[in-house]
């Protein structure tokens, strides 16, 4: 491993201070928490000024404006009112800024995670890096390392190389600091015996109840005994409680990392640190394709291009299908190309609507239309929604589809359902190329590029449930604006709705050929 220089050394003292300070059980006063991050911003401003010219080349301009950020937050903490006796109001609001504290400090340690380079030295030649893995790559580290997480969700498309990525950071990380690292295979059918008996396997464990209970409770005893644990569940699909398996969920010693195909898979674990896995770029994915196709013909280049933007970013897949063409005649690659525009879609079309609003109507009527039109369209019953959060299975129809349409009512965005698939659909807009269609029924679409009436009465309560500046609120505001400058068709109550409906079919069929898919 490199020799970490000057500078690194001196962020990392400063991140075990950090830990520490998260790690500690909080007060319910705040004076404790403006010392220390006084004491933060100080000791930050000393490892600035001790660096080398040539070091502080180093220091990112995201710095500063961290520096100014503590000082607006020491600034609210002194004008709480921490003299007298706490009212509800004040508790909820000290809670509130504790939750930006713990923010703060997360986004400090994200500008100085310990050295990439000497992260990928020796890594493995499993894992290649490339600039758009750094970002999760970072994230990840401070997270194990650093932040007051116990638990941590990996997120990804399928194939993106969450479960590569994870066992090469927990392979180097293992050599460095003695980890101790459980890997448990979360598939389909998994049950929580099935995982207990992967932990026991792991950990040498012979169970003397037969009982779930029992077998989780000699695994919670096994690992209380370990000095440092991680526990990964890999793929994760449904919810479930780490501490039914055995695996304690608010132990200094123990952090859980699981990897999902989606956000929504992360936050209903409850996740407290979500880190995205973005596909590669489509030159990334023209490297690495490049390398397992072995692609030198110039005949071939143009269309070994498309395939591999076809392939969508995904290392998995890029590797797969290059390896499976190389040195193969042009005429597999047409036909590989033309399967990989098709075979992945389940549906032609997917609807996306309030249903308080417009299930039993307008959407109802035009699911009955697509259907008599011969087109296989999804539109979900009800009965795929967990909590505030819409299941994978619903993402996945998302996914699997080649059209979507938003019927986007007055009530739309006062569903988070709504708004979460709205981010994906728009997601795979720009990822996949799906043809996305928005139908402005009742409403105006300078009203929500805008968040105006209705629209901005339910995103305002959303930032009070969610806080203001939460990332998921941010996502809805920005799906929201783009969504609504697409082309679309506005419905108002002038009109038949019969033949609106009839006008939003014939425009189906004229483009019925993009929208083939092959039986699955």
């Amino acid at each position: 491993m490199k020799k970490l220089n000057f500078f690194e050394k001196q962020i990392l003292n400063i991140s075990i201070g950090i830990a520490k300070f998260v790690l500690e059980d909080i007060p319910a006063g705040v004076k404790k928490e403006k010392e220390n991050l006084i004491s933060l911003r100080d000791s930050l401003r000393v490892t600035v000024e001790a660096t080398d010219d040539d070091e502080t080349k180093m220091v990112n301009d995201e710095v500063f404006v961290w520096q100014n950020e503590t000082e607006i937050l020491i600034q609210e903490v002194e004008n709480i009112n921490t003299q007298t006796e706490e009212t509800p109001q004040q508790k909820k609001e000290c809670n509130k800024l504790l939750r930006k504290l713990m923010a703060h400090q997360y986004n400090f340690c994200r500008f100085f995670p310990l050295s990439l380079e000497s992260f990928y030295e020796n890594i493995g030649s499993q894992f290649v890096c490339f600039n758009s893995r750094e970002k999760a790559l970072s994230q990840l580290l401070v997270a194990l390392q650093v932040h007051k997480c116990s638990l941590i969700g990996l997120y990804g498309r399928s194939g993106s190389g969450k479960t590569t990525l994870v066992k090469a950071v927990t392979e180097k990380l293992k050599n460095i600091s003695g980890l101790k690292v459980l890997f448990v295979k979360v598939t389909q059918n998994s049950n929580i015996r099935t995982m207990q008996d992967e932990i026991a396997d792991s950990l040498k464990i012979k169970f003397h109840k037969n009982s779930d209970a029992g077998r989780a409770e000699k695994i919670v005893s096994t690992i209380k005994r370990m000095r440092k644990i991680l526990v990964i569940f890999d793929d994760v699909r449904a919810k479930f409680n780490p501490e039914d398996v055995g695996i304690p969920c608010n132990s200094k010693h123990c952090k859980i990392l699981l990897t999902t195909c989606c956000q929504q898979g992360s936050d209903f674990m409850y996740c407290q640190c979500d880190i995205q896995l973005d596909p590669l770029s489509t030159e990334e994915s023209w490297t690495l394709f490049q390398k397992h196709s072995g692609i030198d013909d110039e005949v071939t280049r143009k269309l070994a291009r498309e395939v591999a933007f076809e392939c969508e970013g995904l290392p998995g897949k890029i590797k797969d299908v290059g390896s499976s063409l190389k040195s193969k005649p042009i005429e597999e690659w047409k036909a590989t190309l033309d399967s990989l525009k098709h075979s992945m879609a389940k549906w032609q079309i997917f609807l996306s609507f309030r249903g308080e609003d417009t299930r039993y109507n307008f959407t109802g009527n035009l699911y009955k239309a697509l259907m008599q039109g011969g087109f296989k369209t999804f539109m979900d019953d009800g009965g795929l929604q967990i909590g505030d959060q819409i299941s994978p299975s619903l993402l996945d129809a998302i996914e699997a589809s080649r059209l979507s349409i938003i019927v986007l009512s007055e009530n739309y965005a006062n569903s988070s359902w709504c708004l979460d698939e709205l981010v994906k659909i728009m997601e795979c807009r720009k990822l996949k190329n799906q043809i996305v269609w928005p139908i402005f029924y009742k409403v105006e679409p300078s009203d929500i590029r805008h968040l105006r009436k209705c629209y901005d009465k339910d995103m305002a309560q959303h930032e009070n449930n969610y806080e203001i500046n939460s990332e998921r609120v941010q996502k809805w505001k920005s799906a929201l604006i783009e969504v609504s400058n697409l082309s679309g068709k506005s419905y108002t109550t002038r009109m038949y709705e019969h033949e609106f409906i009839q006008k939003i079919v014939e425009d189906v069929n004229r483009i019925k050929s993009r929208l083939q898919i092959r039986s699955i």
